[in-house]
């Protein structure tokens, strides 16, 4: 029997309105593959510099070509490759599908390689979709910088996606967290219990330290010209890397970027965390499927905190 999935996604690059509905006939599930009845998903920066057109991904899109958005699912499995052991039919999962090349997971059902996706203890909130690219990334982010509890980590867009998860994680590891924002009161970071400074109190004096920096381009260049000599910078946005890279080397600060790997032993640990309570991914607010291009409007007006998430 024909299996139809409806997608979302982008045939040309440009706003919100470029976003359509393709209904995809599904191919023959691989060996290794395991089909994914999508219950959640979540909005990631990555999806919306793509529909722009900006970026890696970008790039290698073919013109007029259509190509799925979104990375994160949680859902519950459909069918099993004829090569899969550890799963079943039934059984909830988690996973960051398709990075960064073959994104797909605004859609009804996914294909997932086996090394993709976790299996979870239980059904969860649909907030678990947002734990995976992000989680994964401010996760492998602070791996790139050693562990101290001598010296501030400074982390900038700490209630964004990546940062409200990279505060939590950081301060877990032991870590001196000082979140830098632009909103310095905002109640996520009164939830988070972390340590504030606003950029104009960042900007009175010097400072050593490390830096996570999650926003990039020319925020990241002023934050580098107020670090000394020495202090480490891991800059996680794909479009300035190469920009904020040169910049810290002139200033004989060892910088580095990072693009997010798919990891089962990373995000396993993420979930632990999440079901011990030691880990919460905050949900701002949720989706319906067709309501794809309404969620990247609103992440585009820059007031969210934690994760959008969108439901199948």
């Amino acid at each position: 029997m024909t299996e139809l999935n409806y997608v979302y996604g982008i045939e040309q690059f440009g706003d919100v309105d470029q976003i359509v509905a393709r209904q995809i006939v599904e191919k023959a599930l691989e060996e290794q593959g395991v089909r994914i009845e999508v219950l959640a998903s979540s909005v990631n920066p990555i999806d919306i510099k793509t529909r722009m057109g900006l970026g890696f991904v970008a790039a290698q899109k073919p013109v007029n070509d259509f190509m799925g958005l979104g990375y994160d699912v949680y859902g519950r499995i459909k069918a099993l490759g004829s090569q899969v052991k550890n799963f079943a039919v039934g059984q909830y999962v988690i996973g960051m599908v398709g990075f960064a090349h073959h994104p797909g997971c605004y859609a009804q059902q996914v294909d997932a390689h086996v090394s993709e996706i976790i299996p979870l203890a239980q059904k969860e909130n649909s907030a678990i979709a947002g734990l995976c690219l992000s989680g994964l990334t401010a996760y492998q982010a602070l791996q790139c910088v050693p562990v101290s509890l001598e010296i501030p980590i400074y982390i900038n867009a700490p209630t964004g996606g990546v940062g409200h998860l990279a505060v939590q994680l950081a301060k877990l590891e032991g870590r001196k967290v000082i979140a830098l924002s632009s909103r310095p009161n905002h109640e996520l970071l009164a939830k988070l219990d972390v340590e504030v400074m606003d950029y104009d109190s960042f900007f009175d004096t010097p400072r050593t330290g490390q830096l996570l920096d999650l926003v990039g381009g020319d925020r990241a260049i002023e934050l580098l010209d107020n670090l000394t000599a020495g202090s480490e910078v891991v800059t996680v946005p794909t479009i300035s890397k190469e920009q904020v890279c040169e910049h810290a080397k002139r200033k004989q600060i060892n910088a580095q970027g990072m693009v997010v790997e798919a990891n089962c032993d990373d995000l396993n640990k993420l979930y632990r965390a999440v079901r011990s309570g030691k880990l919460t991914v905050h949900m701002d607010k949720q989706f319906a499927l067709p309501e794809v291009a309404d969620a990247h409007r609103y992440m585009e007006k820059g007031v969210h905190s934690g994760k959008v998430i969108i439901l199948a």
